[in-house]
């Protein structure tokens, strides 16, 4: 398959076309980020392709998928909104046969990370945040900091990611937002 063509025809058909124009917005990034510090070209787009494909997925299907594929306890520990990241790993591996495991785990982790990502794994996550269809202030202070350092803009971005969500009533953050700051903090650049 070629993931040129055919993935992003199998994503344009998946998502809306305001989550199109967002992957094409992390391709571009991810691409960007990957000349820069000499990761893989081809698994950065592959990654960024398939990143959001189940994003519309409901969300009964993706527990379902979750639990089939990762268990119950992980589902336990998410939140519903980060759900796509485990259900489009499943459909990279499964659907597309993806076997390359930086590439799944890329796709796996964009939105809340993990502690001691992979290269690729952290210019996906940052990718996801920095797009140019993002229009925030952060997203252009973020990419600025991944051209110098990505263990800077991976803290950077989980922890304005976290107080985003802090300051929404309601609104659930997962576990593991918290320990991926908390594992970036030390790489902070003043």
């Amino acid at each position: 398959m070629d993931y040129k063509k055919d993935y992003l025809d199998i994503v344009k058909s998946r998502v809306k076309e305001t989550r199109y124009i967002h992957t094409l917005g992390v391709i571009n990034v991810s691409v960007e980020l990957a000349k820069i510090y000499n990761v893989d070209i081809d698994k950065a787009r592959i990654a960024a392709s398939l990143h959001d494909i189940t994003k519309y997925i409901d969300i009964d299907t993706q527990k379902e998928m979750i639990i089939k594929n990762f268990g119950k306890d992980v589902l336990d520990s998410l939140v519903p909104q980060i759900y796509h990241g485990y259900t489009a790993y499943v459909v990279a591996r499964d659907e597309f046969k993806v076997d390359d495991e930086d590439i799944l785990n890329a796709i796996l982790y964009h939105t809340n990370g993990r502690e001691n990502m992979s290269t690729l794994e952290k210019i996906i996550f940052i990718a996801d945040f920095t797009e140019p269809s993002r229009k925030f202030k952060e997203a252009n202070i973020c990419l600025e900091k991944a051209k110098k350092s990505l263990d800077d803009a991976v803290y950077y971005a989980i922890d304005e990611q976290i107080k985003y969500m802090e300051s929404k009533e309601g609104y659930k953050i997962a576990k593991i937002a918290y320990k991926v700051r908390d594992y970036y903090r030390r790489f902070k650049v003043e």
